[in-house]
């Protein structure tokens, strides 16, 4: 068994994953029906590797594709070293801010750990996999534009969309439609264009969610910061409010289906805050958790509050 693990809710994961497929199903060595395809995100992917290397049936390969690191992962990487001890082979592809010493255990408990932060995930895993392939390049290219927001791509921005739509394990099956179409190179098909159709309303009724719970708080008279929930992504979130309110110091936007929170700055290292939340990503957008973001009455915590502004002004500090 080879399985594919990979970030859930973006465009580069699922993207990675696709190209992932594509190699497998292209290579005459290979059955692809042994591909499983699986998701994690930053605050489970313990939990999935607990899941999938403590199986009696340890899988031959395990790739690794966009996940990036925060301290929380530590706790299973015993359990890597020793599957990797055991022949199964790993490999780790990433473009997350990870530090040196972090960097050099991953490279001995892994078959190959490739971290570029210069690139997306999936052009690190279309270069390995297939450098050559037109469709592979396209899937890396629209993932370049989702991650880094270029915004050249409309189809990228829709891509992001239905997937931003199908999260959770209910929505398994649909992850992988997409991951299936992209690596075919069904670029256009009715199936994108179905959920593009269903999803305009839920898209709507979020992003205005996101404009009407957002508050806009002091950190002193020249900077202003702006926290925000709804039931999308926070990445998207944020997104919602830089066009509202552009030229905050920073941005916090906050999904309450999963209780995950992004951090967006050009202002400060956003990876340095979320690590404060033993939470982790890259310098300019970053993810973590906190323990009670509302209170009962549905209206911020005020200890939430007070610790995001704390943190903002030690970022400024340093």
């Amino acid at each position: 068994m080879i399985v594919s693990l990979t970030h859930e809710h973006d465009l580069d994961g699922l993207g990675s994953q696709a190209i992932i497929k594509r190699y497998f199903d292209l290579n005459d060595k290979h059955d692809s029906k042994n591909l499983t395809l699986l998701y994690a995100q930053y605050i489970d992917f313990s939990d999935k590797i607990k899941s999938i290397l403590n199986s009696d049936d340890l899988p031959e390969e395990l790739i690794i594709s966009d996940i990036g690191y925060n301290e929380g992962f530590l706790d299973v990487f015993p359990l890597i070293k020793q599957a990797f001890t055991k022949g199964c082979q790993i490999s780790w592809f990433d473009h997350h801010i990870v530090d040196s010493d972090i960097k050099e255990q991953i490279k001995s408990m892994t078959t190959l750990y490739v971290n570029n932060e210069k690139k997306c995930a999936a052009e690190i895993v279309q270069n390995h996999f297939l450098p050559d392939d037109d469709i592979a390049i396209r899937i890396a290219e629209l993932a370049h534009d989702s991650d880094f927001k270029k915004k050249k791509f409309k189809f990228a921005s829709n891509l992001q969309s239905i997937i931003g739509f199908n999260r959770g394990e209910e929505k398994l099956q649909e992850r992988r439609r997409i991951v299936e179409l992209l690596s075919k190179g069904k670029f256009t098909h009715e199936w994108f264009d179905s959920q593009l159709k269903d999803i305009k309303l839920w898209i709507d009724e979020q992003s205005n969610l996101a404009l009407n719970s957002a508050k806009k708080y002091q950190l002193d008279k020249n900077k202003e910061f702006m926290i925000s929930f709804s039931r999308i992504g926070g990445g998207k979130i944020n997104d919602i409010l830089r066009e509202k309110y552009p030229n905050l110091y920073a941005y916090i936007g906050i999904d309450i289906r999963y209780g995950e929170i992004i951090i967006h700055s050009d202002n400060i290292n956003c990876r340095d805050f979320a690590m404060s939340f033993g939470g982790g990503g890259h310098v300019e957008r970053a993810g973590f958790k906190y323990k009670q973001i509302l209170s009962q009455d549905g209206t911020f915590n005020p200890q939430f509050i007070q610790d995001m502004k704390l943190e903002l002004i030690n970022q400024i500090k340093r």
